[in-house]
């Protein structure tokens, strides 16, 4: 058992007044201020910096609070650009542009239900809370407050004890839902169809407000701001709705969840290669995938829904695993190893096993292939392949196997790691092809 320190945040939308966007307006210039001085000078850390700029700073006349974190923005941009220029030497100097103010907990409170900011000494910003921010602060407490030209984002954190689960479920995302398999049996998918066939009507409706107002650029800004912010809202809240669901299953039954990695999915969509194009003659960096293809997924909610996942389990004190083991996952027999054929409708074949679902397969495999859970296997094996047929390997002096599970004699001489279970209540057959 661990204690850690979970944090949340609650949006409050506010209308806000002159003095506050002139306050958000010299917190960015503060900030591309202390970036100037950052780059110009080679200053590296906090402390520095803001014995280099902190006087010159607080003659924007604000509390003192801001300028400090005006300071902290800046180094944390600065530390991100010097990343960014180790990977690639090409990278533009950076330059805050978004309207947005943040100040620490020391300065803000919570008074006759209203969210009380300073702006300037003895000068400050009361906003009305609603009811379940008000109680979640009363409770918490404030840690920091980000003021934008649209609303007040509110984060606020509890110690939580992180204990080691009795199980584990294994979450497949995917393009039109969510499938997820306990390792106890138990498959639930959340169906989110729906956000697909919204991505494809948001964007044709862009098209078709491209070419209506395409002499106006006023009003076509207007008209594509407020059909994105719908489908962000319809996006946000499927995802919500799904997030919660899986994060109280695994409350429910003290389980820890297991997710797959898809760090740098969009890097690998979006790669160029040097080929010849034959509509100029020449040799140039040309997209390998196709753009309806990047359109999708360069679009996907995958990494959205799995950071809400991830805060939610902190939250509620349960264990995630970011697998790194899910090469195959989903094209590999989870009985007995073997390479499954592709079908449509998101259907797998294995010659030996007949045909399964592939979001099943590939939860199942993450199950079996992840370390912290390859103890606990899922299936039995029902084939007859000898020891030789093995993909996996089926040496009995040798307790590891090719994915790094737990091997026993008796799925050895079967040809298959991980030792059966008889206390589950279906045969994989039923499992699969759920």
């Amino acid at each position: 058992m661990e204690a850690v320190e979970a944090v949340k945040c609650v949006s409050i939308p506010y209308q806000p007044s002159e003095d506050v966007l002139r306050l958000l307006e010299a917190f960015r210039d503060m900030v591309n201020y202390c970036i100037r001085v950052g780059l110009e000078k080679g200053i590296t850390s906090r402390f520095r910096l803001t014995r280099e700029v902190y006087h010159r700073l607080m003659e924007y006349g604000y509390h003192s609070w801001y300028v400090l974190s005006a300071i902290e923005v800046a180094t944390v941009i600065l530390k991100n650009y010097r990343k960014a220029k180790r990977r690639n030497g090409r990278v533009k100097a950076p330059r805050a542009r978004r309207l947005m103010a943040k100040i620490g907990n020391q300065a803000v409170k919570v008074v006759d239900g209203m969210l009380r900011i300073p702006l300037k000494p003895r000068r400050y910003l009361h906003i009305q809370l609603y009811r379940r921010a008000r109680s979640l602060l009363e409770e918490y407490g404030v840690c920091s407050v980000t003021l934008t030209s649209k609303a007040v984002y509110v984060a606020f954190s509890k110690t939580v004890k992180v204990e080691e689960p009795e199980g584990w479920i294994a979450v497949d995302v995917n393009e039109d839902n969510v499938t997820a398999v306990s390792s106890d049996g138990e498959v639930k998918v959340f169906d989110l169809s729906k956000l697909k066939k919204a991505s494809y009507g948001c964007f044709e409706r862009k098209r078709s407000l491209q070419r209506r107002y395409h002499k106006d650029r006023r009003v076509l800004k207007k008209a594509l701001s407020k059909l994105s912010e719908n489908y962000r809202n319809k996006v946000s809240t499927m995802l919500h709705q799904a997030s919660k669901r899986i994060v109280k299953w695994c409350k429910d039954k003290n389980y820890g969840l297991i997710y797959e990695d898809l760090k740098g999915l969009r890097k690998t969509v979006n790669a160029k290669a040097k080929r010849f194009n034959r509509f100029n003659g020449k040799v140039q960096l040309i997209s390998r995938r196709s753009k309806k293809l990047k359109r999708r997924l360069n679009n996907w909610w995958f990494r959205k829904l799995l950071n809400q996942i991830e805060y939610k389990a902190l939250w509620e004190g349960v264990k995630t695993i970011e697998s790194r083991y899910t090469r195959g996952s989903s094209s590999t027999c989870p009985i007995c190893g073997s390479k499954l054929a592709e079908y449509p409708n998101g259907l797998v074949e294995c010659e030996r096993h007949g045909i399964m679902n592939r979001h099943i397969v590939a939860c199942v495999n993450l199950l079996r292939w992840e370390p912290a859970v390859r103890a606990r296997p899922l299936l039995e094996c029902s084939c007859e392949a000898s020891p030789n047929e093995a993909p996996f390997g089926a040496d009995e002096d040798k307790a590891w196997s090719r994915r790094g599970e737990v091997a026993s004699p008796e799925c050895n001489a079967r040809g298959v790691t991980g030792s059966p279970i008889t206390r589950h209540p279906q045969t994989q057959q039923n499992l699969l092809k759920q």
